[in-house]
Order: C-alpha cells, then sequence, then structure tokens
C-alpha cells in the first residue's frame, strides 16, 4: 500500500530484484521504478509504528508516491529480530571509501546523499519488505519483547533529544504533547535521570487525562494540562516541543524561560518561518548575535578548518572580533555565498554559523534554493539573528527580547537506545504500554485513522508472517 501527495493510500505491485553485493532494482505496477546501489539487505518486516511524521508526510519535500513508514522491527531468513536506522549514509552502507564530510566526521545521519527509510525513496516498513543500510541494522536482544522493539526508533529519537539538552544542567524540563513522542521524550528523560543521579523537574504537558497518567507512570513528576493563554510567566527552563503541529511551538516559546527543544517534523509554517521542519532534519541552533559580548563559537569548528567559518547575511557591519576570531564570508546571494564558502572549506561549502536579519533570513541560510534539500548552514551548525522587526513572529520576539534559544535534534543512536533498554529492565516493560491500537497491515487506511484521533496513542500495524 503506497502513501500519496493527497494522504490516501492505494495498493501497487512492487517487486524488489538484487542482493547486498550487487545491488537493487524496485519495480512498480512491472515498470522500474527506483535503483540502489551496494550495501543494502532485504529484511522482512513483522510490524511497524505510525508517527507524526507518517502522518504529515505529504507535507514533506520528498517524491510520493511512496511505501512509508520507518519505525520497523523486522527479520532475516533466519527469522532473526533487527530494528533498521533509517539513515542510509556512506558509511552505513559500508562505503568507506567514499569521501563524505560528514561520514568522515561522525555526522552520518547528515550525510547529503543518504536515503532515508520510508521516508524519502527507500521503500519502508508497511510494505512486506524493505531495504535497510546493512551496518545500520541491530539485532534486538532476547530480553527486550516485540512490543518494546517496534519502539525503539522513536525512543532512540527521545533519548537523542534528552542527551541533547541536559548538558545545560536545567532545573525543570517540561515536554509539551505527551503523546506517541512526548511520552517516549518523557521515559528517555526519566531514564537519563536515574542513570546520571540528575535532580531536574520533569514536567508532562496535555490536556487528556489518560496521557498525564502515562507521563506520571513513566517517570513525570508532575503532568497537568497546559496553562491557558494569557501566559504571563515561562513554567520550565526548557520546553521539549513534541506536538507534531504548527501551533505547538509558539505555546512552547511562551512556556520556556532559557530554551525551546524541537522534534516536530509537520512540514508547515510554524511562527512565521517557513523551514523549521528542515532546521529539525539538520538539527540547527537559532538564536540571537550579541553584537558587544563575544560567545565560545570554538565548538562550531568542523572538518579541516581551524576557526569557525560564519557566512554574514546581516546589514549590520561584521564586528571587529568576528573577524579576528572567524573566517568570515560577506555575501548575500546564495550561489556567490556558496561558492565563498568552498573556497574556506572545499570538502563543506557551508558556514558553520550564519548572522542574518530577520525571518526571511533564517528561511534563507537554511533552504535557498527551492529545488535542493540543502543550505547554507551545514547540519548541527547555528544560525543567529541580529535584526529583528514586530513582523518576524513570536519565536524570534523572544529570542530577542528574553535571550530564548531554539535547539533541535533528529534521529538518535540505536546502540545507545538498546544498551539503555538493556540496563534498565523497568522501562523496557513499561514502553509498550504506549503501544494502544495493533491493525494488520492490509487495514493502513484505518490505522492511519486512528492514529489522528484522540483515542490512540502509538498505533502498530503487523505483517502476517510468511508460510
Amino acid at each position: 500500500m503506497e502513501y500519496r501527495s493527497d494522504g490516501s493510500f492505494e495498493t501497487r505491485l512492487y517487486r524488489l530484484e538484487g542482493s547486498s553485493e550487487a545491488g537493487w532494482r524496485v519495480f512498480r505496477n512491472d515498470k522500474l521504478h527506483l535503483s540502489f546501489g551496494k550495501g543494502y539487505v532485504l529484511l522482512r518486516a513483522r510490524s511497524c509504528g505510525v508517527c507524526s511524521t507518517d502522518l504529515a508526510r505529504r507535507f514533506l519535500p520528498f517524491p510520493l508516491p511512496q511505501i512509508i513508514g520507518h519505525e520497523v522491527l523486522a527479520v532475516d531468513q533466519a527469522n532473526r529480530r533487527f530494528v533498521a536506522e533509517i539513515n542510509a549514509s556512506h558509511r552505513s552502507l559500508g562505503q568507506d571509501q567514499v569521501e563524505c564530510a560528514y561520514c568522515d566526521h561522525g555526522l552520518p545521519t547528515h550525510c547529503p546523499q543518504r536515503r532515508v527509510l520510508g521516508i524519502h525513496d527507500l521503500p519502508g516498513g508497511f510494505g512486506p519488505f524493505l531495504l535497510a543500510p546493512r551496518k545500520g541494522i541491530f539485532e534486538v536482544p532476547a530480553q527486550l519483547s516485540d512490543a518494546t522493539a517496534v519502539l525503539m526508533e522513536p525512543f532512540a529519537a527521545a533519548l537523542h533529544a534528552a542527551r541533547t539538552i541536559l548538558p545545560r544542567e536545567p532545573r525543570s524540563i517540561a515536554v509539551l504533547g505527551t503523546r506517541r513522542l512526548g511520552l517516549l521524550t518523557v521515559a528517555a528523560l526519566a531514564a537519563e535521570r536515574r542513570r546520571q543521579d540528575l535532580s531536574f523537574r520533569l514536567i508532562g504537558l496535555s490536556h487528556h487525562e489518560n496521557l498525564q497518567r502515562m507521563a506520571r507512570a513513566l517517570g513525570a513528576d508532575e503532568a497537568t494540562p497546559p496553562p491557558k493563554p494569557p501566559i504571563t510567566q515561562p513554567i520550565a527552563d526548557i520546553v521539549v516541543d513534541t506536538t507534531g503541529n504548527p501551533q505547538g511551538l509558539e505555546l512552547a516559546v511562551a512556556l520556556a524561560d532559557k530554551e525551546v527543544h524541537l522534534k516536530s517534523t509537520h512540514g508547515q509554517r510554524a511562527a512565521e518561518l517557513d523551514h523549521l521542519t528542515e532546521a529539525v532534519v539538520d538539527e540547527i541552533e537559532l538564536g540571537t548575535f550579541q553584537s558587544t559580548a563575544p560567545q565560545s563559537y570554538g565548538r562550531l569548528c568542523f572538518g579541516s578548518s581551524t576557526r569557525p567559518i560564519v557566512l554574514w547575511q546581516s546589514q549590520e557591519p561584521v564586528p571587529e572580533w568576528v573577524d579576528e576570531s572567524m573566517d568570515c564570508v560577506q555575501e548575500k546571494d546564495p550561489d556567490r555565498a556558496r561558492s565563498a564558502l568552498a573556497r574556506q572549506r572545499p570538502e563543506l561549502p557551508a558556514a558553520d554559523l550564519a548572522v542574518v536579519d530577520h525571518a526571511a533570513g533564517v528561511d534563507r541560510a537554511l533552504r535557498p534554493w527551492p529545488s535542493q534539500e540543502e543550505g547554507l548552514v551545514r547540519a548541527r551548525g547555528r544560525i543567529e539573528v541580529n535584526g529583528i522587526s514586530a513582523s518576524d513572529g513570536p519565536l524570534l520576539q523572544a529570542l530577542a527580547q528574553r535571550n530564548l534559544e531554539l535547539s533541535t535534534s533528529r534521529c538518535g543512536d540505536f546502540k545507545q537506545a538498546l544498551a539503555l533498554l538493556k540496563n534498565d529492565p523497568g522501562l523496557s516493560r513499561e514502553l509498550p504500554r504506549l503501544i494502544t491500537h495493533h491493525l494488520p497491515a492490509d487495514q493502513l487506511s484505518e490505522a492511519f485513522e486512528i492514529a489522528q484521533g484522540p483515542d490512540s496513542i502509538k498505533v502498530v500495524v503487523e505483517h502476517e508472517p510468511l508460510e
């Protein structure tokens, strides 16, 4: 059942031919549809979870139709259970000889040539078979149930968020939208609090009493409805937005004292910005440029660079200390900017930091070319805003007026997630409570309808075993 641009499903005949050594061809209705190179292994899907990204798939900038689904539990020919990381990069495919700035420097999930399981080209887990990168599959330990294993991809993403924000040593963290990803984020934060012996207060925010109870069961100290406008003061140092809708971000901005951590990838305009989903995909930080008090930018050095590379696109003059401490490129035209950045760092023609004006400058730095899924700032880089007007929306207003920060995170590390669950048996037993509905895979449309309704948390579709 393939997903189409209007959000519907239609059944089509797909056939996969090939091998890990020779590459693969995907036929759709007996016509060649896609081709993939070496390094993919064929697995049989056992079950696959429905997540907010699936529900919003038609808004994402990747070709449709497609067999989607990326929260997969699969088996090989020997019936061994595997979970699969979704990013098929050079390194996860075993292409170690290929030079890639991101793969070579420990960021393979941001490889610009990657395919993404069930999201970008690669047929996903809502079909009976999938192609996964051979170095990106991990056998499920015997002590973990199928119901825990099928949650591995979103739990790894939640754990990545927790480990991204906890070094800030917050006194309090609120998770907004404690449903699918939100409850997993509560669980990951609580697990890290136990593991690291931390003492921050953890708050779950949801309008639904059943989700509040679940948040408390997974480790939240408090679970309440979010405050109603007008909101006069923050409720936590950091607010994690997992709502999966544009309105969630504006509420998170109002509730956060120091930082909003954005996990939502709904593909829609939010807080007067067009490309915040792309910011999450690239794991970009967003803040305000401090013209009189330079921050420590040394951590932004990447690849062959010995100093951070800053792309200056603000109308304000470049401060002297910027020229002294960073390699500065002043260019507003995207094509000329990329050429200048390539001269600074040939293996990765993108800035570590961009300084821009207004919401339009943020969007232009994130995705300046309509037909290309790349920006002027490298993955895990930073954008700082130097000029803001009243029309720039609540997020940029909060950055300027309250010195709020926006951080983001995307995919997690399966090895870390599996290790944590093996060492926290209570959590591994508790997670399956999130699964409220099981449906056969041929009822995928019904599964999506249920997942969008108020009575579900996690919906999982299951494939019939082969005879």
